[in-house]
């Protein structure tokens, strides 16, 4: 069994409540969720967010609309994927991790990094990472095998290591990656107002394409690459570079 699960939770030191932004009315949440339906690679489909009072808004999102969820840790984001796949009636064999600021990842995007990870045979796979040659921020997919999720969880100890879910897998297990888009070198997960307006305007633009790829979201910033200067001054993956700056071992 294939375990999708998106990462989602209200709180964001430099973007609150961004998760229920609304764009022509729907929250990023809920445009994200429509946009991945259509995987072929995910047999469930579960948003993990956490205990946080401020996170109830996400438990009543997922009741209105009959969505799988599981409410975990805030910091300790590696035990919330553990305890979510544990939760599910039958084990997974596969996870698949995206995070809900992703609103503009699609559906194909997903079963491509999931098939080159088949192919790979590699425990880890992403069409992403911290070095700024295998990024598509923004389009960001991993997938792992529910073995990694197991050891990681048991044995990583770094602040960085919990906050985020698979910096000790990378480190300790076999890992592939590959682009899904050779030329694609943007900033476009929503972690700003400016982000987020950028992402507004590029649904804006490309409002006739229901189920647009990440090819037309490159054409369309090859043609106007003037959108790119709203949210020229946007850092990506800030919040990693920030806990491992501050990185120690938990309990130390």
């Amino acid at each position: 069994m294939n375990l999708l699960i998106i990462q989602a939770r209200m709180g964001s030191s430099r973007l609150t409540g961004k998760v229920m932004k609304r764009i022509n009315g729907t929250p990023l949440l809920q445009i994200l969720y429509n946009r991945i339906l259509r995987s072929c690679s995910a047999d469930e489909i579960v948003i993990a967010t956490t205990k946080n009072k401020e996170d109830d808004i996400i438990k009543e999102f997922c009741n209105r609309y009959n969505i799988n969820f599981f409410r975990g840790s805030d910091w300790d984001v590696l035990d919330r994927f553990y305890q979510t796949a544990i939760s599910q009636e039958i084990k997974p064999n596969n996870i698949i991790r995206i995070c809900s600021d992703n609103p503009l990842l699609s559906y194909d995007v997903i079963d491509e990094v999931f098939n080159n990870y088949i192919k790979s045979g590699k425990d880890y796979f992403s069409n992403s990472n911290q070095e700024p040659d295998y990024l598509e921020d923004g389009f960001d997919v991993e997938v792992f095998t529910f073995e990694a999720l197991v050891f990681a969880w048991k044995n990583a100890k770094l602040f960085s290591e919990r906050e985020h879910v698979s910096p000790f897998i990378k480190k300790n297990f076999t890992c592939g990656w590959k682009k899904v888009h050779d030329s694609y070198n943007y900033k476009l997960s929503v972690d700003t107002e400016n982000d987020f307006l950028l992402v507004k305007q590029i649904f804006k633009e490309l409002e006739n394409s229901k189920y647009f790829s990440i090819n037309e979201v490159v054409d369309l910033l090859i043609k106007k690459p003037h959108l790119l200067d709203i949210n020229k001054e946007s850092r990506i993956n800030s919040g990693y570079l920030k806990s491992l700056k501050n990185d120690k071992e938990i309990g130390a």
